[in-house]
């Protein structure tokens, strides 16, 4: 049956061990096809700056679980060296009830992290048709005064994709290894001092399976056969609570079995 595609999608989250993710890789390579924008081996890597109030509001709408919640960003797909004119999208990240909502504007990167340009931005965009993308603009400009939205913090990893094939189109399968980050340092054009910190150790990764229905039947048995842990992390909450940027609450640990040892891992909702 055909599965068609929506903005609206649920997200599962799991943690894997080094040694679970080559035969889990193998087998999603005779399911699906990688990116078709990742190159043969579909492996790119992913730069965010991420925004928040001078209070941290998203993070802390995050920790409490908080049904109706958003996250702006500023992400650029595939580049290692970013220039002023790297293309680079704005995103907009929403938890509604049980599923999340990503709208995303595609701009250079020097006009993406100028949210007080955003106003006019969004006329320009309404007047070419594209009235997603004003209100998408109007909605960071209006945060940007009213709640004071400034970068806090960088997050960068190397991502694995997979995407559905014709029947399952919603169907989307990613692996996102070395997951580190910053809270100095937030022009991602600089050349200065960018020295990341590895946030969950490189003996793990993160699965991630997103899709608008209930995922297919053949995925829930593979996450099964290979043992996959669920697991709500956040990279963007890890990396302030590991920078430190975070320390007037306590934190929440979860232990995670690595082979015959355990290891405590900082867990935060769901990205």
């Amino acid at each position: 049956m055909f599965r068609p595609k929506n903005d609206l999608r649920y997200e599962l989250k799991y943690l894997l061990r080094r040694d679970q993710v080559e035969p889990l890789v193998a087998e999603l390579r005779q399911q699906m096809p990688v990116d078709r924008y990742a190159g043969p081996l579909g492996m790119y890597p992913v730069t965010s700056l991420y925004y928040d109030t001078p209070h941290f509001k998203a993070y802390w709408d995050k920790l409490d679980g908080h049904r109706n919640r958003r996250k702006i960003r500023v992400r650029v797909y595939g580049a290692s060296n970013i220039t002023p004119q790297t293309p680079a999208f704005l995103e907009i990240k929403q938890r509604i009830d049980m599923m999340m909502r990503k709208r995303r504007v595609l701009l250079p990167y020097v006009e993406a992290i100028d949210f007080s340009s955003y106003a006019d931005l969004g006329v320009e965009r309404a007047e070419k048709g594209k009235v997603s993308d004003r209100d998408a603009l109007h909605e960071v400009y209006y945060l940007y005064y009213t709640v004071q939205l400034r970068p806090v913090c960088v997050v960068t990893y190397d991502r694995l994709a997979f995407e559905g094939q014709e029947y399952a189109p919603d169907l989307r399968i990613t692996l996102d290894f070395n997951i580190r980050g910053r809270i100095h340092d937030l022009d991602l054009t600089s050349t200065g001092n960018t020295s990341d910190k590895l946030v969950l150790g490189p003996e793990f990764s993160v699965l991630e399976i997103k899709a608008n229905q209930n995922v297919p039947r053949w995925v829930g048995e593979m996450v099964g056969r290979h043992r996959c842990t669920f697991y709500r992390v956040s990279k963007y909450c890890t990396v302030l609570e590991r920078s430190f940027a975070i320390n007037q609450r306590a934190r929440v640990f979860m232990n995670v079995q690595a082979g015959n040892n355990s290891a405590n891992h900082e867990s935060i909702d769901n990205q």
